[in-house]
Parts: C-alpha cells; sequence; structure tokens
C-alpha cells in the first residue's frame, strides 16, 4: 500500500535517499543529490523540507517531490520523480495534488517551475497537473575578449556585492522578473560571496556586474540550470546608470580574464534591462527554459 507525507527539517538524509532510488531510468537527472547540497538549497535557493514529500511502498521511498518556497512570493517546484517501477500510476500527480493543497491552506498559492525546453517529458507532466506557460528564460555564454582591446578596462574597479545589491536598480528588481537562481532574494542569500565589478563616477556606478565566486562556480548546485562545459562563472545581475555595450564590454572582459574562464548569464528573462543587447556585448543565446505556473487548488 502507498503512502505519502511531507517531510521534516530532520528528513533531510531520506529525501536524499528517496532521490538517488528514482532519479533512475528515463528522465534521470544528470545530478548526484548530496546532504551538502541540500543544505546549500535551503540556505541559497530557500528551499523548505516541508514542502518536500516522499512516497512510500512499505518502508521503501518509491517517489519524491522537492521544492523551494519563498514568502508570500511563491512556491517552485524543484524536482518531481518516482521510481520506474511504480511510474504511471498517479504518484506524481497525486504529491502534486497534495502540494497544491497544501500552499492553498498555508500559502503562497503562486506555483512554479522551470524546465527545460527540451524536456518534453516534465513538460507534459506538469501541463497534466494544470501548470501554464508563463514565459521564456535563456541562457546566454560569454567566451571573453582580451581587455587589453576593450576600452575603458582601466574604469573598471572591484566593488563589495553589498554596495551593488544596495543600488536602486537592483532593489526595484521584482523577485519574479528573474529565474530563481539569479532572483534579487538568490543573491542576497549569497551575502559576502559574489563579487562585483563595476565602472563608476560622480553620478554613482554607470555599470556593474555580480558574478559568483570561485568557489561557487566549481561546486554548482542540482535542480538549477546546467553550465556549459568548462565550469564558466555565473553573471548573477547586470546594472547600473546607464549599461550600455561601451561599458558592459569592460566589465565582461575584466571579470572573464581575471576568472579564466568563459561566463555564463543563466535564464535571462525578458525584461531584464540589458536582455536584448546581451549579443551586442558577445554573449550568444544557448538553452531555452519553459517557466510555467499554477494556482494553488484547495481539495
Amino acid at each position: 500500500m502507498t503512502a505519502y507525507r511531507f517531510c521534516r527539517s530532520d528528513d533531510v538524509p531520506l529525501i536524499v535517499d528517496a532521490y538517488e532510488r528514482c532519479n533512475v531510468g528515463s528522465g534521470a537527472r544528470p545530478w548526484s543529490l548530496t546532504v551538502d547540497h541540500m543544505k546549500r538549497l535551503g540556505r541559497e535557493m530557500n528551499l523548505w523540507t516541508s514542502s518536500c514529500m516522499v512516497a512510500f511502498e512499505g518502508s521503501d521511498p518509491i517517489g519524491v517531490l522537492i521544492a523551494a518556497k519563498r514568502e508570500p512570493i511563491a512556491s517552485l517546484v524543484l524536482h518531481v520523480a518516482v521510481h520506474p517501477d511504480h511510474r504511471r500510476r498517479g504518484h506524481g500527480r497525486h504529491m502534486m495534488t497534495s502540494l497544491g493543497q497544501k500552499m492553498a491552506i498555508l500559502e503562497p498559492t503562486l506555483m512554479l517551475v522551470e524546465l527545460p525546453d527540451d524536456d518534453a517529458l516534465g513538460r507534459r507532466f506538469f501541463e497534466a497537473c494544470g501548470f501554464t506557460e508563463r514565459d521564456v528564460l535563456t541562457d546566454y555564454a560569454y567566451a571573453g575578449e582580451a581587455p587589453a582591446v576593450v576600452p575603458g578596462v582601466d574604469l573598471v574597479a572591484g566593488v563589495a556585492a553589498a554596495e551593488l545589491a544596495s543600488q536602486e536598480d537592483f532593489e526595484v528588481v521584482p523577485e519574479l522578473d528573474r529565474c530563481w537562481q539569479r532572483s534579487p532574494l538568490s543573491i542576497r542569500n549569497l551575502r559576502d560571496r559574489p563579487r562585483g565589478l563595476a565602472i563608476a563616477t560622480d553620478r554613482g556606478f554607470e555599470a556593474w556586474l555580480l558574478h559568483r565566486g570561485d568557489g561557487d562556480a566549481e561546486k554548482p548546485l542540482p535542480f538549477l540550470a546546467a553550465p556549459p562545459a568548462g565550469t564558466p562563472l555565473e553573471i548573477l545581475a547586470l546594472g547600473g546608470k546607464m549599461p550600455v555595450p561601451a561599458l558592459l564590454r569592460s566589465l565582461l572582459a575584466i571579470a572573464a580574464n581575471r576568472a579564466g574562464r568563459s561566463l555564463h548569464l543563466p535564464r535571462v528573462h525578458p525584461s531584464e534591462a540589458p536582455a536584448g543587447r546581451l549579443e551586442e556585448v558577445g554573449f550568444r543565446p544557448g538553452a531555452r527554459t519553459i517557466r510555467y505556473e499554477s494556482d494553488a487548488a484547495p481539495a
């Protein structure tokens, strides 16, 4: 007989075990999941164990749902999986329905999921659960340009992440106008680990960027945008009073040169300020992510 239950804070090893048991066969994800990953997802992405669920057949985990939650904004379903021997019996849908019923009471009622464009199986599953397409997010990659040939590199200086996160153009960005992993709250959750570069004048920061520190780049988290080959450096945010191509080129060139690696700007929302001009500064579009939404419904 199948039983389902939401998890407690001490159930992290159980969630990891359920993930590893279920992440096999068709639809398996290319990541391992560890207890340390779960702790980091909690700190950085607001994963809540109380929003995670495990399905059991007897004492054996046969299904798992992993989700994050940001009050009062939204929940993000990070992963749903059922062991191949128990698929097509409604377990995945039952877990999603249970989460929706819980969020309808406890809130937030908005539920999101970010799926690779080519994940046809995942998209069909969530559409069958009542999710509809909200928007399309695009990955961008930057190969880098030698700083010596980019004008203005002598104007670029390092800036503390906290100082950039206090800028008005960072503060006013709505959480839902960014993908989950690069939203303002996700960046603040990283505290002092991001690195900042900026071009400053007496008016303030004309252009700036934030990127992950090298340690985070070497240890990407499961469930987030898959970086291109070669452990590129993830750009978290771009902004400024005048984030025009001429200034952004200098920032990007310095960031790539100092890191000694290419740059990755994942899941760019269409409303992001430089979104329409990224190719002008050397970015190339890549993978697309479809963001789906659903309003949690009571039982």
